[in-house]
C-alpha cells in the first residue's frame, strides 16, 4: 500500500501495520508530515470509511524536545499570532490548567496538553480555518512528532475544498519562510495544488510542507519553480 507512493521512504522508516480487534494500527517513525499524512490518507483507501485506523505514526524529530519545552513553545507561537488575539489559552499538566492568555469568559479557547512529544490540542475554536491553523503551528514545532487535534468548531461548520484553500493561505502568508507574492494555490478533492515561483529550494520545501500540515489534505502536487 506504501511502496510506491512519493511522499514515503520505506527503506528509511519502515511502517508496520497490524489489524488489533476492529482497528488498522500504523506503526513506525516516518521523515515529515507528509509521509504521516499520506500513510493515513492511503490505508483509508484501503479499509474505507467505516473502518477504524489508529495512526501512532511519529515524525522523526532526531533528539527529543522535552515536553515542558514543547508545550512553552506552542503557546508561545499561538499567543503571538493575530489570528488568535481574542483566544485564552491554556496549558495542561496532569489535573493542573494553567491560563497563558486569558481573553476573558465568552472567548474561544485552546488548551495545550503535551506527553512524549505528542501535541494534544483541547477547546472550543470558531472556524475550520483557526482548527487547521492551530494545528500547522503545532507541526512548525521542531519537536512536535505527532498532533492530535480534537478541537471543536462551534457553531459547527461544513468542510470543502475552500475551506482548506482559506486556511493554507493563511499559513502561507504567516510562514517567514515562505514568500507568497509569487504564488498560487487552488484545492480539488483534497488535493492541493501549488503554482508559481520561489527563490530557493528551501522555500519551495517549506512552502509544501506548509500545505501538508492542513488537516484534509490528501496530496500535494507542487508546480513551484525555483528561480534565484
Amino acid at each position: 500500500m506504501f511502496e510506491r507512493d512519493r511522499w514515503i521512504d520505506l527503506h528509511k522508516y519502515p511502517i508496520k501495520v497490524r489489524v488489533r480487534d476492529d482497528r488498522l494500527v500504523l506503526e513506525g517513525t516516518v521523515a515529515d508530515v507528509a509521509a504521516k499524512r499520506r500513510a493515513g490518507v492511503l490505508a483509508r483507501e484501503v479499509v474505507g470509511d467505516s473502518a477504524r485506523i489508529e495512526d501512532r505514526l511519529r515524525r522523526d524529530v532526531g533528539e527529543r524536545m522535552g515536553d515542558r519545552q514543547l508545550r512553552d513553545e506552542l503557546v508561545r507561537r499561538l499567543a503571538a499570532d493575530s489570528v488568535f488575539a481574542r483566544y485564552s489559552l491554556r496549558t495542561h499538566t496532569g489535573t493542573k490548567f494553567d491560563t497563558v492568555q486569558d481573553a476573558g469568559p465568552d472567548s474561544y479557547q485552546i488548551e495545550v496538553y503535551t506527553e512524549e512529544g505528542v501535541v494534544t490540542l483541547n477547546g472550543v475554536v470558531e472556524s475550520l480555518s483557526h482548527r487547521r491553523l492551530a494545528e500547522c503551528l503545532a507541526w512548525r514545532v521542531h519537536g512536535c512528532e505527532a498532533v492530535d487535534n480534537q478541537l471543536e468548531v462551534l457553531p459547527p461548520q461544513g468542510d470543502s475544498d475552500d475551506e482548506i484553500t482559506d486556511a493554507l493561505r493563511i499559513a502561507l502568508e504567516e510562514d517567514p519562510a515562505v514568500h507568497t507574492e509569487q504564488l498560487r494555490l487552488s484545492t480539488a478533492g483534497g488535493v492541493v495544488t501549488l503554482d508559481g515561483l520561489v527563490t530557493t529550494a528551501s522555500e519551495k520545501k517549506a512552502a509544501v510542507l506548509d500545505a501538508w500540515c492542513i488537516d484534509g489534505v490528501r496530496d500535494v502536487t507542487s508546480r513551484i519553480e525555483v528561480r534565484p
